[in-house]
């Protein structure tokens, strides 16, 4: 059995072949500590698909808004680390983190919370590594997102870190930057008015 995921659609399109950017054979497809099979990579214009002829082996479609990061993992082992800000739960159930309780502060945004799903792209070629990181880098700029500002700072020196947890942590931190600074945007209006109020019962 085949399962598409594509978070906009039920069925991910078949991409045109002068749709695709790069594609590499014999990739091993990891998702947190779970190697799920070996296939073909595709980086295209749209989304990222990996495929496997073996059964039952799930096809994975990405659409580029629900990736959070992409780099190079120098170790335990060469791979191309993906996290996305979705749960791919339909397609694998058991392999989300189990969730950590925070009891004393139930109201508080906890990173911990959030949707996410780390995958690793692990190529036969090593010297695929490299095509694939600049061609996600290439769809991903056809797909801008208001996020990514928050991840081209201070806590991300380059594209290649040591391993998947280390990155999965900094994403998680960002991601609470980010929660931060749209809920001071959203608050930022009434704290004017109220300045504005305040001004005039002084004057």
């Amino acid at each position: 059995m085949v399962t598409n995921v594509f978070v906009s659609s039920p069925v991910a399109p078949s991409a045109p072949q002068d749709d695709i950017i790069y594609q590499a054979p014999s990739v091993k497809l990891i998702v947190y500590d779970k190697e799920i099979g070996t296939g073909t990579l595709h980086v295209t214009r749209s989304n990222v698909v990996w495929s496997s002829a073996a059964s039952p082996a799930p096809r994975i479609s990405l659409l580029y808004p629900t990736i959070s990061f992409h780099g190079i993992q120098r170790h335990p082992s060469p791979a191309l680390c993906v996290i996305m800000n979705y749960e791919l739960k339909s397609v694998f159930p058991n392999l989300a983190p189990q969730p950590t309780s925070n009891e004393d502060n139930d109201d508080d945004y906890d990173p911990e919370d959030q949707p996410i799903t780390q995958l690793r792209f692990v190529p036969q070629n090593t010297s695929d590594l490299e095509a694939l990181h600049s061609a996600l880098d290439e769809g991903q700029t056809l797909h801008p997102d208001p996020a990514d500002e928050v991840y081209d700072d201070e806590n991300f020196e380059g594209d290649v870190f040591d391993s998947a947890a280390d990155v999965l942590e900094e994403v998680m931190f960002a991601n609470t930057m980010m929660v931060t600074r749209l809920q001071i945007e959203e608050l930022q209006p009434s704290i004017e008015d109220y300045q504005g109020d305040d001004d005039e019962e002084r004057g």
